[in-house]
């Protein structure tokens, strides 16, 4: 089975590492993988980079692009070069109006023989543009990188972050709100609790930390092993976020046994549980301007409070929650699942996805004898 993947190559971006997580997970399942890189920014994984010395011999059997909205199309070159042509991509709004670019978008897209959403607003908002199969599959993580932890759940310090390019899309000043307000209410009770933002993006002020007691701001780029040794220290991860696709770090974490308070809307909804997570609430909120009829989600303050002082108030609980996230988590989101149900829901749109996935059964077959 011959696939060429569209993408970005990059440990430094959302996109880039859900790039060179597709192309592993196609390698594991036995594809003959063939790389067209948007970009690709080093370092790149050896194994991976390994695969840009292959040159591009058409006719392929999938073409799969990952990409952005922003970009993502099928031209009459790869629907020339493969039996089936598929677009993958995600969206933090109810609908792409505000997208630039958007006024070529269904041009872009009608050359795909299916178009793949990570969750339902995503797919909602491809809907307006392509006529064709949306589907939805959310993409996955690697868990072999994020091994389950030892947490000291009593000592006396209780610890809840924030991990991400924490801009306004995050929604950081949400959980410093409430973090801040708990801090005044609670005074005596709350006063062990610390608040830990890591971010690479340029926003939250280190003297933010004189300003909010047990406030604490890491800015850089780190390797794995110190992001690993980082969720180690922390009990609760908190993603107040506006819209996401996915939320790469709160999987992380909840692999590695935290568990995570986040707005039960977007992406998010592919994986929060009240099982092993705490759905936070949230209305919709207009952008406004030339765009009123386009919204992304505001989280509730009060209900953020409520579930920190729950999680602070009963740890045996949080940890509870994170030892189910921990053996959960790592199998429904690994790559390798999430292109298995990738595969699985392609045989579906048409006779071409139902050769499609015989194939890639037969490779995964002879990849694992």
């Amino acid at each position: 089975m011959k696939v060429l993947v569209k993408i970005p190559l990059s440990t430094y971006s959302g996109y880039g590492n859900d790039g060179i997580g597709i192309t592993r997970a196609l390698v594991n399942m036995g594809a003959d993988v063939y790389l067209d890189p948007t970009v690709v920014q080093a370092p790149i994984p050896e194994d991976v980079a390994q695969l840009l010395t292959k040159g591009l011999e058409a006719p392929f059997d999938l073409i799969l692009s990952h990409v952005d909205p922003l970009t993502l199309e099928a031209t009459p070159e790869m629907k020339r070069s493969a039996e089936m042509t598929v677009g993958w991509t995600m969206w933090e709004f109810s609908n792409l109006r505000n997208m630039k670019g958007r006024s070529t978008l269904r041009k872009r897209l009608k050359g795909f023989d299916a178009v793949v959403g990570y969750d339902a607003v995503s797919s909602a908002g491809l809907k307006e543009y392509y006529s064709g199969p949306v589907l939805t599959v959310q993409g996955g993580f690697e868990p072999d990188n994020w091994p389950a932890v030892e947490r000291d759940w009593n000592e006396k310090n209780f610890y809840f972050c924030m991990v991400g390019m924490l801009h306004e899309r995050k929604d950081p000043f949400v959980a410093i709100q409430a973090f801040s307000e708990l801090k005044n209410e609670y005074k005596e009770e709350f006063e062990p609790a610390r608040l830990s933002l890591k971010t690479a993006t340029p926003g939250l002020h280190s003297k933010m930390e004189e300003v909010y007691p047990g406030l604490r701001i890491f800015y850089g780029l780190w390797s794995t092993e110190t992001l690993r040794k980082f969720y180690a220290a922390q009990h609760v991860l908190l993603a107040p976020s506006r819209g996401e696709g996915k939320n790469m770090p709160a999987l992380e974490f909840m692999s590695t046994g935290g568990t995570v308070i986040a707005t039960n809307w977007g992406g998010h909804t592919q994986w929060l549980s009240p099982d092993y997570a705490y759905p936070l609430d949230y209305e919709l909120v207009s952008l406004g301007g030339k765009f009123p009829d386009t919204y992304n989600a505001r989280a509730s303050v009060e209900h953020l409070k409520e579930l920190m002082l729950q999680t602070f108030r009963n740890r045996s609980e949080a940890q509870a929650k994170g030892e189910i996230a921990q053996s959960v988590i790592p199998a429904m989101a690994s790559w390798d699942s999430v292109v298995e149900r990738l595969f699985l829901k392609l045989r579906d749109v048409s006779p071409a996805g139902e050769r499609l996935w015989i194939k890639a059964q037969i490779a995964k077959s002879e990849a694992t004898h």
